[in-house]
């Protein structure tokens, strides 16, 4: 009988952890990827495929809120923030932005990003060699942009 009631307990505190939901931040109302770039094609190859982990606009899906999935994509999720938050974006100073720009261009241009387990259950996040190369060439003017910014403020008497 003790037993019984020890397995029945142990079930069901197995049972409550599956059912666990991670708390997790608010979704922003605003459009991140739509505020980092002007281009509205970048705009949105940056929602589709890189808003779910580096931005406060995470749509979690229904497997994210069991454990102990809710808890790898949480720590997945928390991860790809502190590299870059698109939700963040306007607070990043020029060198910082400048810093992650290169960052994005590497790892979109070596296919390490979106990464390869986000894929398996995202297929439609995958880049295209198009959006791929458009993804690189938008970095490379946001970084030229930021640059001439710099040096024109440097001379700026006010």
């Amino acid at each position: 009988m003790r037993r019984i009631l020890v397995v029945s307990v142990l079930a069901m505190c197995v049972g409550a952890a599956l059912l666990l939901v991670v708390s997790r931040q608010p979704e922003s109302a605003a459009k991140p990827a739509a505020g980092v770039s002007d281009d509205p094609a970048v705009a949105a190859i940056l929602a589709r495929s890189c808003e779910d982990c580096h931005s406060d606009r995470t749509r979690w899906p229904w497997y994210g809120h069991v454990w102990p999935v809710c808890w790898l994509l949480n720590h997945d999720v928390k991860e790809a923030r502190s590299h870059m938050d698109f939700s963040q974006w306007s607070k990043y100073s020029p060198d910082d932005k400048r810093q992650i720009l290169t960052e994005v261009a590497a790892e979109v241009r070596n296919n390490r990003m979106p990464p390869f387990r986000y894929l398996l259950m995202h297929r439609g996040a995958r880049l295209s060699a198009d959006e791929t190369a458009r993804i690189y060439a938008w970095t490379r003017n946001e970084r030229r942009k930021l640059r001439a910014e710099a040096a024109g403020g440097a001379g700026d008497p006010r």
